[in-house]
């Protein structure tokens, strides 16, 4: 499985990296993308733990060089333990969205998804396959779309509190609703960075890195964005 991942995370980095050079039609920018991230269990009345789980991301993302608003979501959801590794969930998803040359719009989205967190040594893998169904406010049709991310996370030895981190997750549009999305790669976001967790034992971590975000509108002006990434977990 620690190669599957892998040679999937090459390829998807490969992948960005074909298309920003064989698309001369591509527009770049700058941003700056904050994230909170939290998951456990859900506990009885007497403190006893239960295969149920729980789910919340909350993110605030700026665009134009860091200088104006670009989206906001707001994330819960609830999951079921399948063992120590893997997870089955599902939950709703509330975005408000900023583009540059239309108004602002209300996202809804209901999303399951399926997680595999294996560990071999010092390394830490995630695998998340996610289903989303998305409503705009400014159309009657149903968005499907579908989420692959691969992830590895390298524990440095002799100072564990550091961590190096990347993933590639890749989206592709499954129909065309109404309001404007096309069936095929939507977009591709591939990060680098490090991450600090005090302690093994800690409940709460961060995240720093480079994002690229590469978006295909096909047919128009692609987009190539260069995100300073923050993210919390706990």
């Amino acid at each position: 499985m620690r190669k599957v991942g892998l040679l999937l995370l090459a390829f998807g980095i490969a992948s960005v990296c074909y298309a920003e050079r064989s698309n001369a039609q591509t527009l770049d920018d700058t941003g700056l993308w904050f994230a909170a991230f939290g998951s456990g269990d859900l506990k009885t009345k007497s403190d006893q733990s239960t295969p149920l789980l729980w789910w919340f991301d909350a993110h605030y993302r700026l665009r134009d060089d860091s200088g104006g608003f670009n989206q906001s979501i707001v994330r819960p959801g609830m999951g079921l333990s399948l063992n120590d590794e893997q997870a089955l969930w599902a939950g709703y998803a509330w975005i408000r969205t900023s583009p540059i040359e239309r108004s602002d719009f209300h996202e809804h989205r209901f999303w399951q998804q399926w997680t595999a967190a294996p560990s071999f040594g010092d390394f830490r893998l995630l695998h998340r396959s996610r289903f989303e169904q998305r409503w705009v406010e400014e159309g009657d049709d149903v968005g499907l779309r579908w989420r692959q991310l691969h992830r590895v996370q390298r524990v440095l030895s002799d100072t564990p509190q550091w961590s190096l981190i990347a993933w590639d997750e890749v989206f592709f549009n499954l129909n065309n609703p109404d309001w404007g999305a096309r069936a095929g790669l939507d977009q591709n976001r591939a990060f680098f960075g490090f991450g600090y967790q005090r302690c093994s034992h800690a409940r709460g971590r961060t995240e720093i890195g480079y994002l690229n975000q590469f978006i295909n509108n096909q047919g128009g002006t692609d987009g190539m964005n260069h995100i300073l990434s923050i993210n919390y977990y706990f």
